[in-house]
């Protein structure tokens, strides 16, 4: 069985500094993200009312429930102050490029990671379904949140990610062809 990374107090702290940093940002300002797999659980900054337990029961929940990666990250982006989108809104009004290692089928920015610099289609509505189909649990007041939409991500076509940039620099699929390719030239 793999082994999934687990929201930690490391992961917490980083993404508190991570956050910290764009404070201050000016138009002048460019911002580089690298951007890989792994990312969501290692980046944990729970939305108000959240606690780094809640977090960690409800990653849990999520790994142990059957949920596609796809769902999982719509919730975890909802439940967060940094993903889907959000780590791009704090940055403002800096310019953004986010250089991207996927590891997801697809190569959907907005799935590696949870998206932090990109926008993010999902819903409130979306994160309560697939909380609800999966019988998670969140804090009345969280649950409240999102029912309220207060908890929704930064949208495609928001002004927050004007003038950004995404760079998918390595996907699954471009190491397949590498290693397809060093195969035919030795033979």
């Amino acid at each position: 069985e793999a082994a999934h990374p687990v929201p930690d107090e490391a992961g917490l702290k980083a993404a508190e500094r991570m956050l910290a940093l764009t404070a201050g940002l000016t138009p002048d300002d460019l911002v580089l993200c690298l951007i890989s797999g792994g990312g969501s659980s290692l980046l944990t900054l729970p939305a108000e009312g959240l606690t780094l337990a809640d977090k960690q029961r409800i990653n849990r929940q999520l790994l142990e429930s059957g949920a596609h990666i796809g769902e999982m990250n719509c919730v975890r982006k909802h439940l967060s102050r940094i993903k889907g989108g959000r780590l791009a809104a704090a940055c403002r009004p800096a310019q953004v490029v986010t250089l991207t290692i996927s590891d997801v089928p697809g190569d959907d920015p907005a799935v590696i990671a949870s998206g932090p610099t990109v926008p993010d289609a999902t819903t409130c509505a979306d994160a309560l379904a697939i909380l609800d189909r999966y019988g998670i649990e969140v804090p009345a007041a969280v649950r409240a949140r999102l029912e309220s939409g207060e908890l929704e991500t930064p949208k495609p076509g928001d002004a927050v990610f004007a003038g950004h940039a995404t760079h998918l620099i390595a996907t699954p699929q471009q190491s397949l062809e590498a290693a397809a390719e060093a195969a035919r030239a030795a033979g």
